[in-house]
């Protein structure tokens, strides 16, 4: 469902993305390449996914805008966690239950699109 709503967004903004959904300890349980995303940005993604949900905040938060504060924390967790916009955590109930990555477009193409995924999962969870 989140994957599929992300998938969607992007679709809509003709953004092509990599999408990555991963459980609340980092490891992969969904992940997407849409035709014309770049290669490059599939690890991105998971990257993004993984930082949000171990870190349990979003990923442009991350360093608290201190570009050598960010680059020496990627360093320092093995490039497991990143500051680059659109990593997202997914919260449910209060609790951390995932992240969702999205990289291939703008920082704010990527967040909109993981904001859709996470919007979708709320509105099904909806009574």
């Amino acid at each position: 469902m989140i994957l599929h709503a992300a998938e969607r967004k992007a679709a809509s903004m003709r953004v092509p993305e990599c999408i990555a959904v991963v459980d609340a300890s980092g490891e992969l349980l969904a992940f997407s390449r849409m035709d014309e995303a770049r290669p490059g940005s599939i690890e991105v993604a998971i990257t993004k996914a993984r930082s949000a949900a171990r870190r349990r905040r979003p990923t442009a938060e991350e360093g608290a805008g201190d570009v050598p504060s960010t680059i020496r924390l990627g360093l320092a967790s093995r490039l497991n966690v990143t500051g680059i916009p659109g990593g997202l955590p997914i919260v449910v109930e209060g609790q951390v239950v995932g992240g969702i990555g999205v990289s291939s477009g703008t920082g704010d193409e990527d967040v909109a699109v993981a904001q859709a995924g996470i919007e979708a999962l709320h509105g099904a969870s909806a009574p």
